[in-house]
C-alpha cells in the first residue's frame, strides 16, 4: 500500500471541509425563517384587526349616537302624553338615521 499521499488527499478534504462549511452557513441562514414568516404573518393580522377594530369603534360611536337621540325623543314624547297635550307627537328627530 504505501505511504499517505497529502498531495491527491489534500483537495478532496479541503472540498469536503468548504462543503461542509456551506452546508452549515445555509443551514444558520435559513433557521430564521419559518419563525420569520409566522412573525410577518401574525403582523398583517393584526393590522387587519386594527382596521377592523377602528371600524366597530366608528360603528359603536354611530349606535351610541343613535340610542341618545331615541332616549331623548321618547323622553320628550312621555313629556308631551303626560302633559295631556293631544295628537300629533312631537316631531320626529334629525339626525336619528345619518
Amino acid at each position: 500500500m504505501g505511504e499517505f499521499n497529502w498531495a491527491i488527499a489534500s483537495p478532496w478534504i479541503v472540498g469536503v471541509i468548504g462543503l461542509a462549511g456551506m452546508w452549515l452557513t445555509a443551514k444558520i441562514q435559513h433557521k430564521g425563517r419559518p419563525e420569520n414568516a409566522l412573525i410577518d404573518q401574525l403582523q398583517e393580522e393584526m393590522t387587519s384587526m386594527r382596521g377592523d377594530i377602528a371600524a366597530l369603534k366608528t360603528e359603536q360611536n354611530k349606535a351610541r349616537r343613535r340610542e341618545m337621540i331615541r332616549d331623548n325623543y321618547i323622553n320628550r314624547l312621555r313629556d308631551h302624553i303626560n302633559a295631556g297635550n293631544p295628537p300629533p307627537p312631537p316631531e320626529w328627530p334629525e339626525g336619528l338615521y345619518e
